[in-house]
């Protein structure tokens, strides 16, 4: 599974590549490629957890862990317009408070997980600024995110069963909306994802044999610092 998530990181940026290396012969194109690091969140779109009596809490402020990312990108500039692809390495971390059904307990079970994704966007660009060393741009594109590691990093605590993990789909899918503000070399991404898949399979208990239901997907706000050459 690692090998082709490798592959498929590689087969999406070796076009830009291979056309870098005929830009001598295409006029106006130019290949730029840098390294971006930033700090993300998640909000949600559609939530619900059903364990057994436990249900999620959505009245609860619940997802204010940060998270982490860097990017190594390449970038394929055409006038105003760009085509933009990108690897991109993630830690996510997510919070959930349930309340017991039909009651208002002091205990309160909690949920805490931590993702380790690699992120691929492919991104359409474009410059509506350029004033000397000042530039701004808007961009947008879908995105795919590979769970590379869950196991061991799920902490369910305050529920009857203490054999609970949750089964995250391999891959989700979004759709980033972003602004750049480049000084020089330098530049500020600020991006919205919108989730556009349901990336849980349910929790389960291997101790009982039950699955329990569980429907997400989440928006991510991000914002990155990076130099590009």
């Amino acid at each position: 599974m690692q090998i082709k998530k490798v592959l498929f990181i590689i087969l999406t940026m070796l076009p830009l590549y291979v056309v870098a290396q005929e830009k001598e012969s295409r006029s106006g194109i130019e290949l730029n490629y840098g390294v971006k690091a930033g700090v993300h969140a998640a909000t949600y779109n559609s939530t619900a957890f059903q364990i057994d009596g436990y249900e999620y809490d959505d009245r609860v402020i619940q997802s204010n862990k940060i998270g982490y990312s860097v990017s190594l990108f390449s970038r394929l500039t055409k006038g105003d317009f760009y085509l933009q692809t990108e690897a991109n390495f993630c830690i996510s971390r997510y919070y959930f408070e349930f309340k017991e059904a039909g009651t208002s307990g002091n205990i309160v079970p909690t949920y805490k997980l931590t993702t380790n994704c690699i992120q691929v966007p492919l991104l359409f660009g474009y410059n509506f600024v350029k004033s000397g060393l000042y530039g701004m741009s808007v961009f947008t594109g879908p995105k795919a995110k590979f769970i590379l590691t869950s196991q061991g990093k799920q902490d369910f605590e305050n529920f009857k069963y203490n054999d609970l993990h949750e089964e995250l789909a391999k891959v989700s899918y979004y759709w980033e909306i972003g602004l750049g503000i480049n000084i020089a070399n330098l530049f500020f991404d600020f991006v919205y994802d919108i989730g556009m898949n349901n990336y849980t399979n349910g929790i389960k208990s291997n101790s009982v044999g039950k699955t329990f239901y569980a429907n997400r997907s989440d928006n991510l706000l991000s914002f990155s610092l990076g130099i590009m050459f």
